[in-house]
């Protein structure tokens, strides 16, 4: 016969069972994935990416720089290749060496295309989503490093479809694998060292480096608008006056960053 005290025992054994059946398995440090390795200097990554099920989870090990927001930057999107397959709503998301989530993308535009930006608010440059059937191509909003600063150090970066489940620890990153085919995406990654002055003399962003770049700055020093929001101190010295306006000017001749 048994006693209060053990069908006591039993009963809390099946509860405790139960709830750890129930309880999501942990996830620990990724074993499948591409290891980019440090990424110390200035470059432009373009990395294919096709999921091999709705429910895939594409993992990235990647060393990069130090990003603040006077110096270096990290900017990562996603554009879809029209001819394949393409992943319409993309989510990134960005892991320390610990397995502690930092930050997901937000996604812009009407393709809801994945985007983050770090480090540097000096404004870059927006990148030209495609369009979706008669609409026009649209620019996503410039990368002005709104998602803070990034120590320099190891990232874990996951790229999976609309819908994931994004943890905060170990690395937990999970997709609903809801319905739908699409699976091809680009990522690029977009990094600049904060001991390499950024110094893009595009100033106007009509893709051209030339005297209206000048002229657009010499207008925004005068006191007129300044429509891409770039930091009219071109030599950082602390100041907006003629110096970064000879600065610009050396830029554009070739002669380098100030």
């Amino acid at each position: 016969m048994k006693t209060k005290h053990t069908a006591w025992t039993c009963a809390t054994a099946i509860i405790l069972s139960s709830l750890l059946a129930a309880a999501p398995s942990a996830i620990a440090q990724p074993t499948d994935f591409m290891d980019l390795g440090a990424r110390l200097d200035a470059e432009l990554l373009l990395l294919p990416i096709h999921l091999r099920s709705r429910s895939d989870v594409q993992w990235f090990r990647i060393e990069l720089p130090g990003a603040t927001p006077d110096a270096g930057f990290v900017d990562m999107w996603t554009i879809p290749p029209l001819e394949q397959s393409p992943l319409v709503f993309p989510g990134i998301g960005v892991y320390d060496a610990a397995g502690h989530r930092v930050t997901v993308s937000t996604n812009v535009t009407e393709w809801n295309q994945a985007w983050l930006t770090f480090g540097l608010t000096d404004p870059r440059p927006s990148v030209t989503m495609p369009n979706v059937g008669t609409a026009d191509p649209i620019p996503a909003p410039p990368f002005d490093g709104i998602f803070g600063p990034l120590p320099t150090g190891e990232y874990w970066l996951a790229v999976v479809r609309g819908g994931a489940s994004f943890g905060v620890t170990n690395w937990d990153v999970r997709s609903t694998g809801d319905s739908g085919d699409d699976r091809d995406t680009i990522l690029y990654i977009h990094i600049q060292p904060p001991d390499l002055p950024y110094c893009d003399g595009d100033f106007n962003w009509d893709g051209n480096v030339d005297q209206d770049d000048v002229m657009y700055l010499a207008n925004v020093l005068a006191g007129g608008e300044n429509p891409t929001g770039r930091w009219a101190d071109y030599n950082r010295d602390g100041n907006e006056d003629q110096d970064d306006l000879l600065a610009l000017v050396h830029t554009i001749a070739g002669g380098g960053c100030p």
